[in-house]
């Protein structure tokens, strides 16, 4: 386990990944599927993952449960990521991506998670207040499994301000209503649209709604995923439009989390949120490339800019230059 690491996440629903294809999906039918790809997943580890391949100090803390729960973690063993596993009852979910070949429309099939008790989250709660007493940023991503409410996200909120940490928060539902005070909050237009209960058609009704969430959750920055269109940044001071990075689409699963990461990596490095975002939307459009919930290699985000970030040991910060 990392000791001081810069990033903790949280993922309180993880899920083992299973990715394949099939020429078409047909009701009651037996569809020969491709050979299956098996990745760690969940908001807070894929973020984790990302910024692992970055070079950011990193710790991912979530529950695990049942056999399942024991692979993912072997998973994560393999991809040498520090990790905390809270030991909790019940089976950690399975979560499926299928690709349909003849069409290339992705279907996502998302499974509960096993449910946590008062006490294993008070575990896990613990476990990111040691691990968060040097870290410069807390991320709370993910859904939430039965039996967490959407308090959780105040709760997290407090002890990431008693640890002198700054929250981000990539939640949906009632959690993102709750995101108050946190630095910086990432929805979609989608989960947006869901918590205003209408509409955002345009550009124009998608920045009043993302400062509409500003000044309701009094958050530092509002960062709304717009898809293939890029990004916005709200602030209390400014609003900025930054376009996508073009890539050859594999899978959008994981996309978010990478943009998450990216723009935390830059913001340990002391980059200013445009140019930090820039390496967030690179990060994004290398995540795309790649099947299911892999992580792209550092290989693959050199395609997307010359750019490359280095290691934090032994390598130096992260380049800055041709992302602003």
């Amino acid at each position: 386990m990392l000791t001081s690491p810069d990033v903790v996440t949280i993922t309180l629903n993880p899920a083992l990944d299973d990715s394949f294809s099939v020429p078409r999906l047909v009701p009651g039918s037996k569809m020969r599927c491709s050979a299956p790809r098996i990745d760690p997943g969940g908001g807070g580890i894929n973020v984790a993952r990302v910024l692992h391949v970055l070079g950011v100090p990193t710790l991912a803390i979530f529950p695990v449960a049942g056999h399942i729960g024991r692979a993912l973690t072997e998973l994560l063993e393999i991809e040498q990521l520090p990790f905390e596993a809270i030991d909790v009852p019940g089976e950690t979910r399975l979560s499926h991506h299928v690709t349909e070949r003849d069409t290339g429309l992705e279907y996502r099939f998302v499974l509960p998670g096993t449910p946590l008790s008062g006490d294993d989250l008070d575990r896990c709660l613990e476990a990111v207040r040691r691990a968060g007493r040097h870290a410069a940023y807390v991320v709370l991503s993910g859904s939430l499994p039965p039996g967490v409410s959407a308090d959780i996200v105040p709760r997290v909120q407090c002890l990431s301000d008693a640890v002198g940490a700054r929250l981000v928060v990539d939640a949906s539902g009632v959690a993102l209503a709750q995101a108050h005070g946190a630095y910086l909050i990432k929805p979609s237009v989608r989960e947006l649209e869901e918590h205003l209960g209408r509409e955002l058609a345009t550009t124009a009704e998608q920045l009043e709604g993302a400062r509409q969430l500003l000044e309701t959750t009094r958050a530092g920055v509002v960062v709304l995923s717009r898809g293939h269109l890029g990004i916005a940044l709200i602030t209390p001071t400014r609003t900025q439009l930054l376009p996508a990075f073009s890539n050859d689409l594999v899978s959008g699963v994981g996309a978010g989390d990478a943009l998450v990461a990216g723009i935390i990596a830059g913001l340990t490095q002391g980059w200013d949120l445009p140019r930090a975002a820039r390496l967030g939307l690179a990060c994004s459009a290398a995540m795309i490339a790649t099947a299911g919930t892999s992580v792209f290699t550092r290989e693959g985000l050199a395609e997307l800019t010359s750019d490359l970030p280095v290691e934090h040991s032994g390598g130096g910060p992260l380049s800055a230059a041709g992302l602003g």
